[in-house]
């Protein structure tokens, strides 16, 4: 029961920016839809729930934009989404790629609202996550990176259990990590349930996969958000420690809901000693600090 999705490779023309003289290529990895399932943008009522979809880019790819679109565009079941999309200062031609690449895919789109926004300089992933937050309207929010896709039953899936377990404000789920050429090359392993307890006996610096993060903005908001000056690419750990430690439990659908892009310029390889040194500090504090406003003040 699978259904593919197309990756593309992209023999384009810079001059007039067209998008779809593409040599298509598939891999088999969605769900087929049974029965009466429907994209979200199939429906013909008004949705009784809205989610906001959180991407920050910086000169992504075409072919990679194109993946990570059309991969929501294919998300099945009945809901409302509003992408908020925040563009830090890429250059003119691939802010051109972007607008006209969500304008292909989503324009007209029932269900469908665009929140779109441009840095005026760039500032980094954190500060944009924050800020896009921020312009989020929905209490449910999903993260993802512009590079990567979503498996199409991704977003039902983690809204079943937000629904499922009333404690739970930020869950995330397995994925599979896939280079250039589409091989898999890994699947995560994360546990369903990490407790408080547990991480402080564990110290792990990798808990849940960014890209996966479904959680609610109210909780992400009362911890103090992203940091706005976190230059470090470890700001997902820096705000799921702190979510976990006020919160006292996080969970981890177990099925792989999203495929991860690895390639050699990604910040999650600059394992420099900077980084692992201030990111091992960081876990140390954290683990040993009384309230939840010590994290926040924290100086990473």
């Amino acid at each position: 029961m699978q259904k593919s999705l197309l990756f593309i490779d992209k023999n384009r023309n810079f001059d007039d920016l067209s998008l779809f003289n593409f040599t298509e290529k598939s891999i088999v990895y969605n769900i087929e839809k049974k029965g009466d399932d429907k994209y979200f943008w199939e429906y013909e009522t008004e949705p009784t729930i809205w989610i906001s979809i959180l991407i920050a880019s910086y000169n992504t790819k075409l072919k990679y934009l194109y993946d990570c679109v059309k991969s929501i565009k294919e998300q099945i079941g009945n809901f409302g989404v509003e992408l908020v999309w925040i563009n830090d200062c890429s250059n003119e031609i691939n802010s051109k790629l972007l607008l006209n690449v969500l304008s292909e895919f989503f324009k007209n789109l029932k269900n469908f609202k665009l929140i779109y926004n441009k840095t005026k300089i760039n500032r980094g992933l954190s500060f944009c996550l924050c800020e896009g937050l921020l312009l989020c309207s929905n209490e449910i929010v999903f993260r993802m990176d512009s590079d990567d896709i979503m498996i199409n039953n991704r977003i039902i899936t983690q809204l079943k259990l937000m629904n499922d377990i009333p404690n739970c404000v930020l869950c995330g789920s397995n994925m599979i990590s896939f280079i250039n050429n589409k091989i898999k090359i890994g699947r995560s392993n994360h546990p369903f349930i990490i407790t408080w307890d547990n991480y402080k006996k564990t110290r792990e610096d990798w808990i849940l996969n960014h890209p996966t993060l479904c959680f609610k903005k109210s909780a992400v908001l009362s911890v103090g958000n992203y940091r706005r000056d976190l230059k470090m690419p470890f700001e997902d750990l820096d705000l799921e420690l702190r979510i976990l430690k006020k919160y006292n439990i996080v969970y981890n659908v177990q099925e792989p809901l999203l495929l991860y892009r690895t390639h050699d310029n990604q910040l999650s390889k600059k394992n420099n000693a900077e980084f692992k040194n201030k990111k091992s500090k960081m876990i140390e504090y954290y683990c040993n600090a009384d309230t939840n406003d010590d994290l926040l003040n924290y100086k990473i």
